[in-house]
């Protein structure tokens, strides 16, 4: 998308448009919330499976935005806490375990050829 705003605004013509294949609901959204953050016209066309969506940058509308949507994701990621980790029972650590060994609840062992007659 970047491109193509760059290209209209840059160039001669004042719309520009693409043509995406076909695809499914879930990434046809993705386009249409992209296109707005770029001040593009997105329509979806035809029917399932084959609708798709086409894209239209007019000049002096349409905006490349300063952060590039990687630069946003990076510090998305950065600034998420790390996953919350596992609950491991603690043994005593001079009896020479290193303190992360079994889970909090075991599970009794059933013997069912154990049979006392």
């Amino acid at each position: 998308m970047r491109m193509l705003v760059e290209a209209v605004n840059k160039g001669k013509h004042t719309k520009k448009s693409h043509c995406y294949p076909p695809m499914n609901r879930d990434h046809r959204r993705i386009i249409h919330e992209l296109a707005q953050v770029y001040g593009i016209e997105s329509v979806s066309y035809d029917n399932e499976p084959k609708r798709n969506v086409v894209i239209t940058a007019v000049k002096g509308k349409s905006i490349c935005p300063s952060n590039t949507l990687t630069s946003v994701l990076d510090k998305e990621m950065q600034s998420r806490p790390a996953p919350p980790l596992p609950h491991y029972k603690q043994t005593d650590k001079s009896s020479g375990n290193s303190g992360l060994s079994k889970p909090l609840k075991e599970e009794p062992v059933i013997d069912y050829f154990d049979v006392q007659d």
